[in-house]
This record gives structure tokens, C-alpha cells and sequence, in this order.
């Protein structure tokens, strides 16, 4: 397969080192390890100038860019934006499909009840005695909350 020459010419010793590339992170200048490393008299020394007021925290040094009043109204104008967007859904769509199913069983009840005490096909069918209705009342409601949690940052 290789000639006996190709393999004499692979000197190890010229080989580069093999790793992993060092330039695919993204390299943040921010930053600050020395808290990780810093000695008691250098911790002492920090926190006296954050006292004094010479240097701003190390830590959490993220500076409220917005006052409250403007997150306030920027809150409020969202929580409009939101709910004008929900009644337009409820207004386009109409009722959702569990409840109009609903309402077309509560239609087909009253006429099952006057079928009798016993019915064979109702009472030996597996498909409605699987969970009683409070468990389906609870699983049905807890489904109807699932869609509003990735509506936003809850």
C-alpha cells in the first residue's frame, strides 16, 4: 500500500501538537476572575473601596440602564399589548374546541339519561371509566394553561 519510503519521511518528531482550537469561543473582555483568586488582604482592600465608594461592586456589576418609572410604563404598555392580542384571539377563533365539545356532550347526556338505570354499551366500554370527571376537569385545565407560559417571560 505505502511505499516503504512515505513512511520513513513521517518524522514524529515534526509533528505538530493536536487540540482543540482555541479561537472558536468567544472571548469576553469583561470578564473579572480576580475575585476567584484574590487573597484576604486583597478581598479586605476591595471591599473597603466599595464602601468608600472608588470602585463599583465586583460582583452583579450590571447598572440598571432604565429607571423604574420607565420599566413600569414599558410593563404596563406590554401587558396591553398582550391582552388586546388575547381578546382579538378569542374574538377570531371563537370558543376552543374542548369547550364546544362540551357543550355538545352536556346535549348528548340528556339523552343518554333516558335511555334507563343500565345501559350495556356505556357501562362495559373501557372509555369513559378510565378517570373519573374531577381528574378530567383537573387534566383539561391544567392543558388549557400550557399554551400561555411560552407566550412570554414568565
Amino acid at each position: 500500500m505505502y511505499s516503504h519510503s512515505v513512511i520513513q519521511d513521517l518524522d514524529p518528531t515534526k509533528l505538530k501538537a493536536r487540540q482543540f482550537s482555541k479561537s472558536t469561543a468567544p472571548v469576553s473582555k469583561k470578564a473579572d476572575n480576580s475575585l476567584w483568586t484574590e487573597t484576604p488582604a486583597e478581598r479586605q482592600q476591595r471591599l473597603a473601596d466599595e464602601v468608600s465608594g472608588k470602585k463599583r461592586r465586583a460582583v452583579d456589576t450590571k447598572v440598571d440602564e432604565e429607571p423604574s418609572d420607565e420599566k413600569k410604563r414599558r410593563r404596563m404598555d406590554e401587558e396591553v399589548i398582550r391582552k388586546g392580542v388575547d381578546d382579538y384571539t378569542q374574538k377570531l377563533r371563537g370558543p376552543a374546541l374542548v369547550a364546544q365539545h362540551e357543550a355538545s356532550g352536556k346535549a348528548a347526556e340528556k339523552d343518554k339519561d333516558d335511555l334507563g338505570i343500565w345501559d350495556h354499551s356505556r357501562d362495559m366500554s373501557l372509555g369513559g371509566r378510565l378517570m373519573d370527571d374531577s381528574k378530567r376537569a383537573k387534566l383539561i385545565r391544567e392543558a388549557q394553561g400550557l399554551g400561555d407560559g411560552f407566550g412570554s417571560g414568565k
